[in-house]
């Protein structure tokens, strides 16, 4: 028989967990006054009765003509976990590297270990160098989660320019970029940009995600895709973006300004690490133990350990009152760990 990939217990997430929650989560890196209504108009009306179009050849356009790009440089999927496991599939060797600048999102490093290749960790200041020693894969956050820390244009130019010359493939992961000001990313042969953009509209359910590469990726990348993987309503999400810009104009200041309260709020606690995300870190002596203790208060927080982070954890804004409860909650939760 065969070696098969092995068998690797799932990546932790934010979130939902199997258990039933009915508290307040600040684990989620999604907009608090989503979903929008528009997109969440698109989705209940879509053709549910029949097969979408194997090729979403009007989806793919429809971006395409959104981001000025061909339709063959448009790969759609649910959620950019697919596209990166596709990614790892189709780029990344077996003992190959992925070196990602801080630690990659977990289904990245997880479909890696599936491949049985090498993940390596580097900071912004040492990338360049480490490209240079040899990597297949080249992972940005672009904002980091849960740092927050992003590149400047002139510095992901170089980048991608340094990942071109040694045959990388530099991906570009997006999926907190909508929360910031936008930024003109590089379109070469060696970038794949990866958008996921439930997490801005607040339809994180719906998993609506696409990547932009050069034609030859986008072929690679669909030629590991089974027929029909987009269902008809996350089609329709991803094909009505263009025209979904007015919810995103009208809440994301308020995201903005509920993320720069909670900050302020939330120095007196700990350190706080937060580069203009809806999520911010706090540092504690123990991520794990306060995440645990302001769950049973009804408040969910994300651990950071899985990101190499014992000391912190990542608390995503939501509104104002509610952020107001959460701190409450955490002043109780330190002040009986710290006595």
């Amino acid at each position: 028989m065969p070696e098969l990939p092995p068998l690797l217990p799932p990546i932790h997430h934010g979130g939902p967990a199997t258990e039933a929650f009915t508290g307040l989560d600040f684990s989620v890196n999604a907009n608090p006054y989503g979903p929008n209504p528009a997109l969440l108009r698109v989705l209940r009306e879509a053709d549910h009765a029949h097969y979408p179009d194997p090729m979403y050849r009007a989806v793919r356009q429809r971006l395409a003509n959104w981001h000025g790009v061909s339709s063959t440089e448009v790969a759609l999927a649910v959620g950019a976990s697919d596209l990166l496991h596709r990614i790892v599939r189709a780029f990344l060797p077996s003992d190959g590297v992925l070196l990602s600048v801080h630690a990659p999102f977990g289904e990245l490093a997880r479909a890696a270990a599936l491949q049985r290749a090498n993940v390596r960790l580097t900071t912004a200041a040492t990338v360049l160098d480490e490209v240079q020693a040899g990597a297949a894969l080249v992972y940005v956050g672009h904002p980091h989660n849960p740092t927050g820390h992003r590149f400047s244009n002139m510095e992901l130019e170089v980048l991608a320019i340094a990942c071109q010359s040694v045959h990388s493939v530099l991906i570009v992961d997006e999926a907190y970029a909508p929360f910031l000001l936008t930024s003109s990313l590089p379109h070469t042969a060696a970038v794949i940009r990866l958008l996921s953009p439930g997490k801005a509209h607040g339809l994180v359910g719906a998993r609506p995600a696409y990547a932009l590469a050069a034609p030859e990726v986008v072929a690679r990348l669909d030629n590991l895709a089974p027929a029909w993987h987009v269902p008809a309503g996350t089609a329709a999400v991803l094909g009505a973006l263009p025209e979904a810009g007015d919810f995103l104009r009208e809440t994301l200041p308020r995201v903005g300004e509920a993320a720069s309260a909670l900050v302020t709020a939330l120095h007196p606690l700990g350190p706080v690490e937060h580069h203009g995300t809806p999520y911010l870190t706090l540092q504690v002596d123990n991520a794990a133990t306060v995440a645990a203790k302001v769950l049973k208060l009804g408040f969910r927080v994300r651990d950071c350990a899985s990101y190499g982070l014992p000391d912190r954890i990542r608390v995503s804004t939501r509104t104002s009152q509610e952020n107001a409860r959460l701190i409450q909650a955490l002043g109780v939760v330190l002040e009986d760990i710290h006595g």
